[in-house]
C-alpha cells in the first residue's frame, strides 16, 4: 500500500446560503478522507472552488477564483463544483482537475473523483448520498443551514438555475429533523431552513413546508428557526398556520418580488401579479407579529420602461421593505430574456438601481424604527471593538455593548436608535 500524500484542504465558496450549505459537506466529506482544513490555498492538497452562477458577475468572480487558486498553488488537485463548474461558464485555458458541475447526486460523483486520489480511506463514496449527507457542525457560527431541498422547476425567463440544479428534490423529514437535532445538540441557537426553491418542499411526496415545519418544531431544545426565500404564491394557509403557533419560527420572510410592474412580472414568468404578491404580504402582516419583508428586486430587466419602473418602484414603497436587495440585469446564457429584444440601456439601469437602493435605505430606516423603546431579543453572533453584533427576531442587525461570554447567547435589548443599517440598544432593562 503506497503513502498517502495528500494530507490537507481547502474549500472556497461563493453565492448563496444553499452553496454554503453544499461547502460544508464537501468538508464533512473531506474530513471524512482524513484531511485537515488549512486557511491558505498554497497549503492545500486539495482545493474545491463551490461557484455560483446566478449572474454574470458571479460566474466571472468564480472563474477569477478558480485562476487565483492555480496560480498560488499550481501542484493542489483542484476541483470545481456548484453552479458555475460546466466548462462553457468558467472555461479556463488550463483547466482544474475535476469538473462536477451542479445536479442531482453531484457529491456522490465528487467522492467517486476523490477515491481516484491517493488519500488515507477509500471507499466513501458508496456510502454518500447527496441529498441525505448530514452536516454535523456548521464551523464558528452560531447559526447554521440547513439544506432541505433542491433544484426548481419555476421557470423564470431570466434564470439559468433550473438548467444547472435541474428538477426539484427533497431531503425526508426524518432525515431534515436527524440533521436539525444534531446541530441544535452542537449548541446552534438559530437554523435557517433553506433550499434552492424551498417553498416547492413536498410537491411531488404529498408533503409540505408546513408539515416539515411541524416536525421540526419539536426538535428538543429546537431555537430560533428562520425560513430562506419563499414565492408568494408558496405562502399558503396551512403555512401560516404553523408559523403563527410557533414562537420559534421568525417573523420574518424573504418573499422575493423581482419587480412590481405587472408587465414586467408577466416578462420575466413569476407567476404572480403586483397584486396577489400584496395580497400575501397582508396574508403574512394579519398571520404574524409585525414581520419584517425582505426582497430582491431586479432593475433593468429587457423591456422596463421608465413607466414600469416607476410602477416597480411605488410598489416597494408601498410593501415597505425592511431589506431590498437591488440587481441590475445581467443576461444568463440560454436564458429566454437572455434572447428578449428592448435591452434597457446600461447607464439607464445604473441610474434606477441607484434610486430603488435609496428606496431601500428609507425603507429599511422606517421599518427599524418602529422598535425604538421596545425590548427586543437579541442573538449574539460576533464582537467587534467591545460592541456585540447579531440579529433579532425580525432579522434587524443589532449593535451594543457585552461581553465575550454572551456569545451565542439570545440577549433582550431596548432598541435606543435605529438606522437604515439597523439597530443600537442597550442591555439596561
Amino acid at each position: 500500500m503506497h503513502e498517502n500524500t495528500l494530507k490537507t484542504y481547502l474549500v472556497n465558496v461563493l453565492g448563496c446560503k444553499v452553496n454554503q450549505y453544499d461547502a460544508r459537506q464537501i468538508e464533512q466529506l473531506l474530513e471524512g478522507y482524513g484531511l485537515s482544513n488549512v486557511e491558505r490555498a498554497d497549503d492545500a492538497d486539495v482545493i474545491v472552488i463551490h461557484t455560483c452562477a446566478v449572474t454574470a458577475a458571479a460566474a466571472q468572480k468564480s472563474r477569477q477564483t478558480i485562476r487565483r487558486m492555480q496560480r498560488d498553488n499550481p501542484l493542489a488537485h483542484i476541483a470545481v463544483t456548484g453552479c458555475a463548474a460546466q466548462d462553457e461558464l468558467t472555461k479556463i485555458d488550463q483547466e482544474p482537475v475535476i469538473r462536477i458541475p451542479a445536479g442531482a447526486d453531484w457529491l456522490q460523483h465528487l467522492a467517486a473523483e476523490f477515491e481516484r486520489l491517493n488519500l488515507p480511506h477509500q471507499n466513501l463514496a458508496e456510502s454518500v448520498e447527496t441529498d441525505a449527507f448530514p452536516i454535523s457542525n456548521f464551523g464558528d457560527h452560531t447559526r447554521a443551514f440547513l439544506k432541505v431541498q433542491d433544484g426548481c422547476d419555476i421557470g423564470c425567463s431570466f434564470c439559468i438555475i433550473p438548467q444547472l440544479r435541474k428538477q426539484p428534490r427533497d431531503k425526508a423529514i426524518a432525515a431534515a429533523v436527524h440533521e436539525a437535532t444534531l446541530l441544535t445538540e452542537k449548541g446552534y441557537r438559530e437554523l435557517v431552513i433553506t433550499g434552492v426553491s424551498v417553498g416547492l418542499y413536498g410537491r411531488d411526496t404529498g408533503s409540505s413546508l408546513a408539515e416539515l415545519l411541524r416536525h421540526l418544531v419539536e426538535v428538543p431544545n429546537i431555537g430560533r428557526i428562520r425560513l430562506s426565500s419563499l414565492h408568494p404564491g408558496e405562502l399558503t394557509d396551512e403555512l401560516l398556520d404553523i408559523w403563527s403557533a410557533s414562537p420559534n419560527i421568525m417573523p420574518h420572510l424573504h418573499l422575493s418580488l423581482q419587480s412590481g410592474s405587472d408587465a414586467v412580472l408577466h416578462a420575466m414568468r413569476r407567476g404572480y401579479t403586483a397584486a396577489e404578491y400584496y395580497a400575501a404580504v397582508e396574508r403574512a402582516r394579519a398571520a404574524l407579529d409585525n414581520p419584517a419583508f425582505t426582497t430582491d428586486v431586479i432593475v433593468g430587466f429587457p423591456g422596463e420602461t421608465d413607466t414600469y419602473f416607476e410602477e416597480g418602484y411605488e410598489f416597494c414603497k408601498k410593501v415597505g421593505f425592511s431589506q431590498m436587495h437591488t440587481f441590475t440585469y445581467s443576461p444568463r446564457p440560454k436564458t429566454m430574456a437572455a434572447k428578449m429584444g428592448r435591452q434597457v440601456n446600461g447607464a439607464v439601469a445604473t441610474e434606477r438601481s441607484a434610486r430603488l437602493r435609496e428606496l431601500g435605505k428609507a425603507t429599511a430606516l422606517a421599518y427599524h424604527s418602529q422598535f425604538l423603546g421596545q425590548s427586543i431579543d437579541v442573538l449574539v453572533e460576533r464582537f467587534k471593538d467591545g460592541m456585540a453584533q447579531g440579529y433579532s427576531a425580525h432579522y434587524i442587525p443589532v449593535e451594543f455593548p457585552a461581553v465575550e461570554s454572551q456569545r451565542g447567547e439570545v440577549v433582550t435589548q431596548i432598541a435606543l436608535d435605529a438606522t437604515e443599517q439597523g439597530i443600537s440598544g442597550t442591555n439596561n432593562l
